[in-house]
């Protein structure tokens, strides 16, 4: 096995992050720091450890569905003291990670898993995962602003891809809309709407692919049920 893709499955960071951890020395394949991605290891035989802790991959999966609250960080540590989500997962003895990330602000559907793999694949562009939110805004959004935005904006200097938006309801001066988009970049949905004047009261997330946080409180979690596991697994490998 490639240590890259070790790395990637036992949930050390994306195969494209593990890279920047191999570069900066902070790996070692028995004992001896490796800078190589294509390093061959062989797992169970071979001890490599991250900065100095001994990883593995575990042969237990395990999968969460989340619902983030606002003011709780997506990482596993917090150099601020800050409350993150793994604060919600003290009694799961496996290392789990969240798929993709939700700033502090935002609500609504996290997934956590222990699968890199799979992790690498929904967070990847070229499998377009589909995630779909509602954001409150500070303004009334007109129907020549949802058509500019839904054709892309540019974020430091890079054109957003094109994402569908619907507007829910108007009142009070403000406007309620559904975006749904196929990439995640850090802050996309409140940065597109920067770009023509309007703020992001308030964002949620309400799917992710063909998962759906309906009925899970704020702060609350659940194992994914087993046809939708299936579901996601089949969505992903539908674009391999």
């Amino acid at each position: 096995m490639r240590l890259q893709s070790f790395l990637s499955q036992a949930g050390i960071a994306s195969r494209r992050s593990v890279v920047q951890e191999l570069e900066a020395g902070k790996i070692k394949v028995n004992g001896e720091v490796v800078r190589i991605p294509s390093y061959p290891i062989f797992p169970g035989k071979d001890r490599v450890t991250y900065l100095d802790r001994e990883i593995g991959i575990s042969t237990n999966k395990l999968y969460f569905l989340f619902h983030k609250p606002k003011g709780v960080i997506t990482t596993a540590k917090d150099t601020h003291g800050r409350k993150t989500v793994l604060d919600y997962f003290k009694e799961v003895k496996e290392r789990l990670y969240p798929v993709g990330r939700l700033d502090q602000d935002t609500t609504g559907l996290l997934l956590l898993t222990n699968d890199g793999d799979l992790a690498h694949k929904l967070s990847h562009p070229r499998y377009g995962v589909e995630k779909v939110y509602e954001a409150v805004l500070d303004k009334e959004i007109s129907k020549t602003e949802i058509e500019q935005l839904q054709k892309g904006v540019l974020i430091e200097g890079e054109q957003t891809a094109p994402c569908r938006i619907k507007l829910i309801s108007t009142q009070e001066k403000q406007s309620k809309v559904e975006i749904i988009l196929h990439e995640g970049r850090k802050r996309q949905i409140r940065v597109m709407f920067q770009s023509i004047g309007i703020r992001v009261i308030d964002l949620h997330r309400k799917q992710y692919g063909p998962l759906i946080l309906k009925g899970l409180p704020p702060g609350k979690k659940r194992p994914l049920h087993a046809d939708e596991l299936k579901t996601l697994q089949k969505a992903i490998s539908n674009k391999n």
